[in-house]
């Protein structure tokens, strides 16, 4: 074998074709003593566990929060629901701090008090061993060698003594043979169990590149398309575009989902969380005993859940920030509410800003972002909605300009048919009622700031172009975009 190791370059045996590997990389593989199985926990990302030390107090469902969707997904594991009985794998989707995190925290949780076989992995962003894809694979599979009986173990054990670099091939090689594989080879010694073994990858849009996260759902449903092996996967994620397209083009009857809105009142859990945390602060803060009785009033609970949008990261925030054990309760929720102001360097949201930051970098035009979002959030009736293709002719733009530059931005804005409007033209929507105070805050949003007298000269100079051709079209056309829009929205 000698002859195919001349430097960094391919390779190829019968089993495929390794990239890049050294002769000195090749040797010190083929000298080793070390088995394969500790050869694979050199590329686990221990923190991505749902138990990991490095998660330490990880985010998960409040107490008699969020019970019909965990209701929902532990009856889907089990098979008890009916139409999602044949569903092999879900997907748990939402906005940006819906609690899709918690969810599958929670989840993990019950499977593993229950002592189901489970596997986990948590992306993270900001984390290197779980911003990638690279060891999502290794990972799940460790998880499942050390709760499977020993034959999982030992063909695992085999497949990387047969191969000592099957952590560099495709994610599709890998799940073949560090998890399909060694399951087959378990169920044909035996292996028999009442429940599903279980996977769960959550904050899948959290992975670097979104090539990958459209891969991993493509393998996931390729791993599980014989249905031969007992295994269910949940996998939770924002509504980023090419994970919903992945989803999208999947066989119906394999795919259970679940999508994180008002059908399971997340305001009604979101006020819960509130008021329990709330108590807490009452009954445990050093200051305590300055606390009110009535405090929070109920006009300032209706205003958090409102500003939370059913989002619960808001609400989270905000407790975090009001807990302090070092300020006090009453000012610190006062400046929440806009009623006293913060010291300089002091950022109620600081977690939430960052969130939308990071969201909102993702834009390739951020101006023409902030005309579109200023002209809703500045222009638009609150008790009204405009559609998409008004705000299209306004500004200029070509019929579908504004779809396209929202599809990486599901998670803050979307663009959703409107059953009040005729024949359920698309209006925008903005799913955090807290975006617009970020937005008009310079301190807080920074280069992403709307400016309110620079965007209303804007859009009165815009005003000001279409107002002659405007009052025309409305008497005489019923085709152009404007026609039917009140003058009001225009003129402001």
């Amino acid at each position: 074998m000698s002859q195919y190791f001349h430097g960094a370059r391919n390779f190829s045996f019968d089993t495929g074709i390794f990239n890049t590997v050294t002769t000195n990389q090749y040797q010190s593989y083929k000298g080793s003593t070390i088995g394969g199985f500790d050869r694979l926990q050199e590329h686990v990302a221990y923190g991505a566990f749902h138990d990991s030390g490095e998660r330490f107090d990880p985010p998960k469902c409040h107490h008699n929060t969020r019970v019909a969707i965990i209701k929902r997904i532990t009856n889907w594991i089990s098979g008890l629901n009916e139409d999602t009985r044949e569903a092999l794998i879900m997907w748990l989707c939402g906005a940006a701090g819906a609690g899709k995190s918690a969810i599958a925290q929670t989840i993990a949780e019950i499977l593993d008090d229950q002592h189901f076989v489970l596997a986990s992995f948590f992306f993270s962003r900001n984390d290197p061993q779980r911003g990638t894809a690279k060891l999502l694979v290794t990972t799940l599979a460790y998880q499942l060698a050390v709760k499977l009986p020993l034959v999982f173990r030992e063909r695992l054990g085999l497949a990387f003594e047969k191969d000592p670099l099957i952590t560099t091939r495709s994610l599709e090689a890998q799940f073949k043979t560090l998890v399909r594989e060694p399951l087959v080879e378990l169920i044909h010694s035996g292996f028999s169990t009442n429940n599903h073994i279980v996977v769960v990858i959550d904050g899948l849009d959290e992975c670097d590149n979104p090539q990958v996260q459209a891969r991993i759902i493509d393998v996931s449903f390729d791993l599980l398309h014989s249905r031969d092996i007992p295994l269910k996967i949940l996998i939770a994620s924002r509504p980023q575009i090419n994970i919903s397209l992945s989803f999208d083009r999947k066989p119906f009857s394999t795919l259970a989902r679940i999508a994180l809105d008002d059908d399971y009142q997340s305001k009604d859990d979101i006020r819960h969380f509130l008021t329990d945390k709330f108590n807490e602060i009452k009954t445990r803060h050093p200051l305590r005993s300055h606390i009110p009785p009535g405090w929070p009033t109920s006009d300032s609970l209706d205003t958090l859940v409102r500003k939370s949008s059913g989002q619960f990261i808001y609400a989270s925030t905000v407790v975090k920030y009001v807990a302090s054990p070092h300020h006090r309760p009453i000012h610190r929720l006062e400046i929440v509410l806009g009623i006293q102001l913060p010291k300089a360097g002091d950022n109620p949201f600081a977690e939430l800003d960052a969130l939308y930051r990071h969201i909102l970098m993702g834009v390739e035009d951020v101006d023409l972002l902030l005309q579109i979002i200023g002209f809703v959030v500045l222009y638009i009736p609150s008790f009204s909605y405009c559609p998409v293709t008004y705000i299209e002719a306004f500004l200029s733009l070509a019929p579908g300009d504004i779809q396209l530059l929202m599809q990486n931005l599901g998670s803050l804005i979307s663009v959703e048919n409107h059953p009040y409007y005729p024949n359920d033209a698309e209006v925008l929507t903005i799913h955090h009622a807290s975006l617009k105070d970020y937005l008009l805050d310079p301190s807080r949003s920074k280069d992403f700031f709307l400016d309110r007298l620079k965007m209303h000269t804007y859009y009165a100079e815009l005003c000001l172009a279409h107002m002659t051709v405007l009052l025309a079209l409305q008497s005489n056309s019923s085709h152009h975009p404007f026609t039917g829009m009140p003058l009001y929205v225009l003129i402001g």
